[in-house]
């Protein structure tokens, strides 16, 4: 190709692509502008974009333990710290339950409620004696995990995971084994053994609550007609049913004894007729 050629080839261009190549300083100037506030409106959407995704998350972050409190422990009110001494930080009515009766299920806490040092530190304790044949029926620990050892005898335990169209996890667990039961998730603890068990556990809260799905379902009052339909059996079977299922005392709870098992399989099965319609 001639020289001239190289020197001159964008005038052979068609007039269009000249007339875009031919642009003056005020145009590139212009151009230049336009590219930073493009620039510009998109940082600013990647940042309402990222503060929508922190709000989004916000609410789950709030149920993720308890609140954080500033300062070392929370005495009661109108109490200082310097009004305390190490009794504060001790609890001895844990274990008054573990040689207790033996013929049923009973639970002694240690939560805020009971031992109030617990406040701000997010955790928790409980001690269960299961009697032969007894169980710690279906329930659901709203605002902590649970982990659960067990010290004395054997144990069959499961939990439902609803995400999964009712999975459920069950282990066969002997001394000295845990099993972890994650916040929220309904389970339930079996002594299917001819011998007493014991066991520990731990919650990361200080107030992990309780719901215990016979007693929610049965005992507040829910009317008959919902019942019936949501488990799609008769009066007559839900009457029997609340009769049964009395919730426990004040100071433990108890579902004991082999006499009682048919009628707790009878709940079972309702709770696990509940979840499958669910689904």
């Amino acid at each position: 190709m001639p020289r001239h050629s190289q020197t001159h080839w964008h005038t052979a261009l068609p007039r269009p692509q000249c007339q875009q190549l031919a642009h003056t300083p005020q145009s590139r100037a212009t151009t230049t502008q336009e590219y930073k506030m493009a620039a510009a409106l998109g940082r600013r959407i990647l940042l309402l974009l990222a503060v929508a995704a922190v709000h989004h998350q916000l609410p789950r972050c709030a149920l993720a333990g308890d609140p954080n409190i500033l300062t070392d422990f929370v005495t009661p009110m109108g109490v200082g710290p310097d009004q305390i001494d190490g009794n504060f930080f001790t609890y001895t009515r844990l274990l008054s339950v573990l040689p207790g009766d033996t013929d049923k299920f009973t639970v002694s806490k240690a939560t805020a409620a009971e031992f109030p040092a617990l406040l701000g530190q997010s955790v928790s304790y409980a001690a269960l004696v299961y009697g032969s044949g007894t169980v710690n029926p279906p329930h659901i620990h709203p605002r902590a995990s649970e982990l659960l050892v067990v010290v004395q005898g054997t144990l069959l335990v499961g939990l439902v995971d609803a995400a999964r169209y009712g999975t459920v996890y069950t282990a066969a667990l002997e001394t000295g084994d845990m099993f972890v039961f994650p916040k929220g998730m309904v389970h339930w603890q079996w002594n299917n053994g001819s011998d007493v068990a014991r066991a520990f556990s731990a919650f990361g809260s200080a107030s992990p609550g309780t719901i215990s799905l016979p007693t929610t379902l049965f005992e507040t009052g829910i009317d008959d007609a919902v019942l019936e339909k949501s488990f799609h059996t008769d009066e007559a079977t839900v009457e029997e049913l609340k009769r049964d299922l009395a919730p426990p005392g004040p100071s433990s709870s108890a579902f004991g004894g082999r006499a009682q098992l048919p009628r707790l399989a009878a709940a079972l099965l309702c709770v696990g007729a509940a979840f499958s319609l669910a689904l």
